[in-house]
């Protein structure tokens, strides 16, 4: 409606004018359908959140009824479930017993491993020094027999000249 109003204004005004209310109209009736448009999409959204929020509080009611017609008919089994629950607590508590001295004797194993693999280092290092001595003691006599070898042979070369 407001469309065919500003053609009739564009045949009878000025030609720049009248398209320039024309556009001002256009873009009126355009911003209220954004407007229109902009609500009912909120609408839109709120709607769509509040049906999700009922599904969530429908499932939870559901939940919560079956948890209390199981609870109902648990009763007696809940009896039950309690005494092989404790009787299960003793077991795992005497395991947690025999697991417990195993565990001990395994630390002393270790620490006694840990002592031997210290011994066996000192003793190594006792070894290699004991190498090193021996190594040296050795190049010193090759040096003394070769010096002696060296002086024998010049006077085996003095007596033969």
């Amino acid at each position: 409606m407001r469309l065919a109003r500003s053609a009739m204004m564009v045949r009878g005004s000025r030609g720049g004018d009248a398209i320039v209310d024309v556009a001002h109209n256009v873009q009126g009736d355009l911003d209220v359908r954004r407007g229109y448009l902009l609500f009912l999409a909120l609408v839109i959204d709120r709607m769509h959140h509040y049906i999700r929020e009922l599904r969530v509080l429908r499932k939870g009611m559901e939940a919560v009824t079956k948890q209390n017609r199981m609870a109902e008919e648990g009763k007696d089994r809940a009896s039950k479930e309690l005494k092989a629950r404790e009787q299960e607590i003793i077991q795992l508590n005497a395991k947690i017993a025999k697991l417990e001295l195993e565990s001990e004797a395994r630390v002393k194993e270790v620490k006694t491993a840990q002592a031997n693999a210290l011994a066996l280092s000192k003793q190594t290092e006792g070894f290699l020094l004991e190498y090193d001595r021996l190594l040296e003691e050795n190049q010193n006599l090759r040096a003394q027999l070769k010096s002696i070898d060296c002086q024998l042979s010049r006077s085996d070369s003095k007596k033969n000249t």
